[in-house]
């Protein structure tokens, strides 16, 4: 218990650091939604900017948890600081020259693309291009990113958590100096111009990255080096293990890669024909101008708490399993996995309950100014609202995986990705066309196929490590959370219409309307939770937990005194 209750300490110090990067990167996404509003020119730049982010899942932040982290801890647990930083100096000369392949690789791609695709009608050869162009230029980013990932990794490692979770602040900065300064005054009203500076910006912030936390890890101790070596007996064992972590983090980069393309060749383009070309016949298409962004839009307020509470949880975590799976200590691992694994559905609970009720108010409040207009705030809450159903499942799936990569299983992972991607495919490409679903299709299936790989994830984990999980005492805290979600959305119904109804301005109104029903709520939800007797919430609030142990103290002092 004591290992837990330092992983939850650790966590709420990342979780605080996490929350100054989302806050950040929420200002981010908010001024990029204000200057271009859902249209074409947004989602050319967040397509552009998902590539090296699914490289950063795949070889970074994917690699460092699933490979390195538990071969470093156990070489630095076994033979020491020089022979770790041995394997620093040859991971970090692998990733690199696998990153530098690749980003010369798909540059060629864009360059032949851009010059062999048949030209068309000329608005969609415009936005090809446009396509094409922010997409090449933020590739080198890729780079900067995954070396950042494995340095903060290694802070990781060292318990140093605060210098790795404020890396991402400066590429938040550098983008909302971007948006909101240096494009407009380089490319005065010119839209494209100044997503090409943004995208500049991506690419300096990232570097800049790199440069603070060289010297944050000199000053850890840590002995920075460059080398390749492939015999190295550890090198070996990570290369042995990366082929199937990397096809199954490949897996989940191809599928938010086929969203990202199912949905701009189904989305008209203004200036474009309105239908498109299929089976012979010409239909409409199913998806306008933007929808990529009002994709985009949801996913962040959603990773928002996934971030700073959930992914904090998992990064804290990690030593942690890593050590006890180093050390064979089966039965503390498995309390470890199952105190992670019911923090995180019950803070998925919270915050899922939260964007189901309150999407459009807080999507109104955050982004609804300038080009986004109430018909964008329409379009991205539809959207955020089915992420919200998902949230347990999304929470559960970083503990699950970080779980079976403590111990080197990749394989499971790799099996259950591959076997959800065609269903996920699938369910997008049918759901599309439901004129009442569009959009909200690509979260409507992640919905649906997360919660499914979580549950095939525990079954499976259950046998291959002997540790029971699905069992009655977890059914039972899984049906106390799901009424302390009840008694939470019943109290946000309730309480939307006072807060409505308040004779208030416009932006008071609006912080009214989404953080009124969200205090109430979440009060209602704690309350709840406490009075179930859900040890989740006093890991949350120590000071309750204190609270309540000296009341407890002093009744029993009482009582002793009458004796």
């Amino acid at each position: 218990m004591s290992e837990t209750r330092s992983v939850v300490s650790s966590a709420k110090l990342i979780a605080i650091c996490t929350l100054l990067s989302r806050i950040t990167g929420l200002i981010r996404e908010m001024l990029l939604a204000h200057s271009f509003g859902l249209r074409w020119v947004l989602d050319a730049f967040n397509y552009g900017f998902t590539i090296p982010n699914l490289f950063r899942r795949l070889l970074g932040e994917g690699a460092m948890a699933a490979v390195f982290v538990p071969t470093f801890t156990q070489v630095l647990e076994k033979e020491g600081r020089p022979a770790a930083w041995r394997l620093l100096a040859r991971t970090l000369a692998l990733l690199s020259l696998a990153l530098v392949t690749i980003v010369i690789v798909l540059e060629a791609v864009i360059l032949a693309i851009w010059y062999l695709a048949p030209g068309g009608d000329p608005g969609e050869q415009a936005s090809r291009q446009l396509l094409l162009w922010l997409t090449a230029l933020m590739l080198p980013f890729m780079l900067a990113i995954c070396i950042v990932a494995l340095f903060s990794a290694i802070l990781n490692c060292l318990g140093s958590f605060v210098p790795a979770a404020l890396a991402p602040v400066l590429l938040n900065i550098g983008m909302i100096v971007g948006i909101a300064w240096l494009g407009p005054w380089l490319r005065p009203g010119d839209k494209v111009g100044q997503a090409t500076v943004v995208g500049w910006m991506v690419i300096i912030s990232g570097f800049v990255q790199v440069a603070v936390l060289v010297p944050v890890l000199r000053c850890s101790g840590v002995r920075l080096g460059w080398s390749l070596h492939f015999r190295d007996p550890a090198v070996k064992r990570m290369l042995r293990l990366l082929a199937p972590v990397a096809l199954g983090q490949g897996v989940l980069a191809v599928g938010v890669f086929l969203d990202a393309q199912v949905c701009v060749l189904l989305t008209h383009k203004a200036g474009t024909p309105e239908t498109i070309s299929w089976l012979g016949g010409a239909v409409r298409y199913p998806l306008e101008e933007g929808a990529w962004s009002a994709i985009t839009v949801a996913q962040r307020l959603y990773q928002f708490p996934l971030g700073v509470l959930v992914i904090s949880l998992g990064t804290a975590a990690m030593p942690s399993f890593a050590r006890l799976a180093a050390r064979k200590d089966w039965r503390a691992w498995s309390l470890e996995v199952r105190q992670s694994l019911r923090l995180a559905i019950f803070e998925g609970v919270l915050t899922g309950t939260m964007m189901f009720m309150l999407a459009a108010p807080i999507i109104r409040l955050l982004y609804q100014y300038d080009r986004f207009s109430a018909a964008d705030t329409a379009r991205a809450s539809w959207v955020l609202t089915f992420f919200g159903f998902a949230m347990w499942s999304f929470c559960a799936q970083h503990i699950v995986l970080r779980g079976f990569y403590s111990f080197h299983d990749a394989r499971t992972p790799l099996k259950i990705s591959a076997a959800v991607l065609p269903l996920n495919l699938l369910l997008t490409l049918v759901l599309v066309w439901f004129p009442t679903v569009r959009e909200a299709a690509f979260a409507i299936s992640s919905t649906i196929t997360t919660g499914f790989a979580v549950i095939i994830s525990l079954i499976i984990f259950e046998r291959r490590t002997q540790v029971r999980l699905l069992d009655r005492e977890l059914g039972l805290a899984l049906g106390k959370m799901a009424v302390a979600g009840a008694v939470c959305a019943l109290t946000v119904y309730f309480t939307r219409p006072i807060a409505d109804g308040l004779p208030v301005g416009q932006v008071t109104g609006r912080l009214i309307n989404a953080f009124g029903p969200l205090t109430t709520g979440t009060a209602a939800f704690l309350a709840a939770a406490w009075v179930l007797r859900l040890p989740e919430v006093g890991l949350l609030l120590p000071k309750l937990r204190r609270r309540k142990a000296k009341a407890v103290q002093a009744a029993q002092a009482s009582v002793d005194a009458e004796a």
